[in-house]
C-alpha cells in the first residue's frame, strides 16, 4: 500500500514538475523505463533515487521528509516475509491490503472466507485444492492462524463478511471438522468487529455469484478490489468504475442475505442438523 501512495505521488510531482520521463532518467542516469517503472509500482524506489527525484522536483521541508518516510516504510518486509515459501506475490499484496484497510467487505460462494477457518477445515481445504507436502500445509496453516489474528484483532479492520449457504452444506472433511466449522462461525458472529451474514438458496440467485470478492477501504486511498483467479493468484482492481461494479454488487447482496440474528439461527440450525 506505501509503494501504491509513493508511486502515485511520484508520478503526480513529475507532472506538476513539467519534466518528462526522459529528462527525469537523465537527471538520475538511467532509463526511462526505469522511472515509469517506479511510478506505476512495479519496483520499488530506492532511498537515494528518491532524493535524487524530489531534488528535482523542488520537494522540501515537511513533505520532503514525509515522503522519505514512505520510501522506508514502502521497503520494509510485512510480518508475512516469514512465510514467503509458501506463498506468492498475489498473496503478498492481499496481506498488505489486509493490513491497511479500515474496512474489509468479503464475498465467496466457494468455501468459508479464510479469515473464519478453522484449522481443521483450512487443511481439508488446502489437501483438497492444491498439490502440497504435509509440511507445506502446515505451513500455511500456521500463516492463515497469524493472518486471522492481526485482522480480526483490536486493531485490524472492520468486517463485513457474507457466507453462501453451498459450503455451508459442503462437507470439508467430514462432519466432525464441519461441526467445528459451524462452532466457529456461531462465534463469529457474535463479535463486535465482525458482522456476518448467510446467503441462503432460498433468496435466489444474486447478481455476485460467480464473482467471489474482497473490497478493501482505507482511511485515505480510493477503494481496492481482490479477485482470486482459477488456477492461483489474484488480481487488484483500482479502477473506480469497475470498483464500483463489485461495490454495487455486494450491497445488494448484502441487502438480501439473512440479517446477523437470522444467520446466527440458520447456523445454529445447521449445528443441529449434524
Amino acid at each position: 500500500m506505501q509503494r501504491r501512495r509513493l508511486a502515485a505521488e511520484l508520478q503526480r510531482l513529475r507532472g506538476a514538475s513539467g519534466r518528462t520521463l526522459e529528462e527525469v532518467a537523465e537527471r538520475l542516469e538511467c532509463s526511462p523505463a526505469k522511472i515509469s517503472r517506479i511510478e506505476n509500482n512495479l519496483v520499488a524506489v530506492r532511498i537515494q533515487d528518491a532524493r535524487e527525484l524530489l531534488d528535482f522536483y523542488r520537494v522540501s521541508g515537511e513533505r520532503r521528509e514525509e515522503l522519505l518516510t514512505m520510501v522506508r516504510e514502502a521497503r520494509r518486509k510485512g510480518w508475512w516475509s516469514a512465510y514467503s515459501a509458501v506463498m506468492d506475490e498475489s498473496t503478498e499484496n492481499l496481506l498488505s491490503l489486509e493490513e491497511d484497510a479500515v474496512r474489509v467487505s468479503i464475498y465467496d460462494e466457494r468455501a468459508v472466507s479464510p479469515l473464519l477457518q478453522t484449522p481443521d477445515y483450512a487443511r481439508a481445504q488446502l489437501t483438497a485444492a492444491d498439490e502440497l507436502d504435509s509440511a507445506a500445509i502446515e505451513r500455511r496453516v500456521e500463516l492463515l492462524a497469524e493472518r486471522q489474528r492481526i485482522a480480526t484483532g483490536p486493531d485490524g479492520p472492520q468486517l463485513a463478511i457474507v457466507l453462501d449457504e453451498a459450503p455451508l452444506r459442503r462437507y470439508a472433511g467430514g462432519t466432525a471438522i464441519m461441526a467445528g466449522q459451524l462452532d466457529r462461525l456461531i462465534h463469529a458472529s457474535d463479535q463486535n468487529k465482525l458482522e456476518l451474514r448467510v446467503m441462503p438458496f432460498s433468496r435466489g440467485p444474486s447478481n455476485a455469484q460467480g464473482f467471489p470478492a474482497q473490497i478493501f477501504e482505507f482511511a485515505a486511498d480510493p477503494r481496492v478490489v481482490y479477485t482470486e483467479q482459477f488456477g492461483g493468484g489474484g488480481r487488484m482492481i483500482e479502477a473506480a468504475e469497475e470498483v464500483g461494479l463489485y461495490l454495487s454488487a455486494f450491497e445488494q447482496l448484502w441487502a438480501r442475505a439473512l440479517t446477523p440474528s437470522a444467520t446466527r439461527d440458520f447456523l445454529k440450525a445447521l449445528r443441529v442438523e449434524l
